[in-house]
């Protein structure tokens, strides 16, 4: 086999149902040579042996299994190293892509000598059926091929914000550029952990550029992490923004911590209303009028989208 062009990373957990179709559609890219790694999360179902079968069938795709449960982040860092292409491309186990997405990433990529590419995507249920005519970003500013900075990077990744939300988008990553930086995928997380890898890398002096094409087939899945969020989840946010912060604070510039300062504001807020929301579930109102009392920014906000799903309910609209 060629040398490959991309290294396609799969995190897989749980993933025997959805695995081959996600691998399939990366091994049927055409203009690039392309690797699969699939590395498995320690599932508890038949996930390895489908990938080992995958594996046997095609000397394209590696497979591996981690001993213990990591998370996502565990996963791809192993997948990682295990890479061998010029780019490494973030592929979930259930979503797919276009077989003519990735040569046109790297085309891009090598003519303008990004770091990171990223392009729109398509949403899709999970049978693979398209929801909606249009695109995942439907705004003016993304209607057009564009850079991405980390000011931009940080400012359209605030939780709960209207608009179009960029953390989403799987990109494409310049192998090289992650050797460089040294950035790793953030153990302790196991959501937004795309983000946090982007934005290391952008703070890092990194260059991203955005493609208005759409090639990733994202899959709105009702049993997704971001669906089910709890108190653990979002202190995870509130941590790793701390760690970004320690990182890079002395060299970001005013308008990157501008972003920054109103993105934790947006954490902290999301963080208290999950919080409360968790609370109140457990019929814990002592616990739920602490947490209100320790952030009363974070108390008017929850209030705010409590009252807006109230209103929602009444007028049988969705508000919040």
């Amino acid at each position: 086999m060629s040398a490959p062009d991309v290294s396609v990373i799969i995190a897989a957990w749980k993933a025997e149902g959805f695995l081959e179709r996600a691998v399939k559609s990366a091994l049927a890219s055409n203009g690039v040579n392309v690797e699969v790694i699939v590395v498995d999360d320690a599932s508890p179902d038949g996930t390895i042996a489908l990938a080992l079968t995958l594996a046997s069938a095609d000397a394209r795709v590696i497979a591996e299994r981690l001993g213990t449960n990591g998370g996502p982040s565990a996963a791809r860092n192993r997948a990682i190293d295990l890479a061998t292409g010029r780019y490494v491309a973030v592929l979930d186990a259930d979503d797919t892509m276009a077989p003519e997405r990735l040569a046109t990433m790297v085309k891009h990529a090598d003519a303008t000598g990004a770091d990171i590419t990223v392009d729109n995507m398509i949403e899709v249920d999970e049978a693979g059926r398209r929801l909606g005519a249009g695109h995942f970003l439907t705004s003016d500013a993304f209607a057009l091929d564009r850079d991405i900075d980390l000011t931009t990077w940080v400012a359209l990744n605030e939780p709960m914000k209207a608009g179009d939300c960029i953390g989403y988008l799987k990109p494409l990553i310049r192998r090289q550029a992650l050797v460089k930086a040294g950035a790793r995928y953030d153990l302790a997380l196991r959501n937004s952990e795309d983000y946090y890898l982007v934005a290391d890398l952008l703070a890092g002096g990194m260059r991203m550029k955005y493609l208005a094409s759409a090639g990733y087939f994202y899959t709105r899945s009702s049993g997704s992490t971001s669906h089910r969020l709890r108190p653990a989840h979002t202190q995870a946010w509130l941590d790793a923004e701390k760690r970004f912060a320690d990182r890079h604070s002395a060299k970001l510039s005013a308008s990157d911590r501008r972003g920054v300062a109103r993105r934790w504001r947006a954490l902290r807020n999301v963080h208290h209303m999950i919080a409360t929301t968790d609370a109140v579930k457990d019929r814990k109102l002592g616990r739920a009028l602490g947490v209100m009392a320790s952030d009363i920014g974070g108390a008017m906000f929850t209030l705010g989208v409590f009252s807006r799903i109230a209103l929602g309910k009444v007028l049988r609209r969705k508000l919040v």
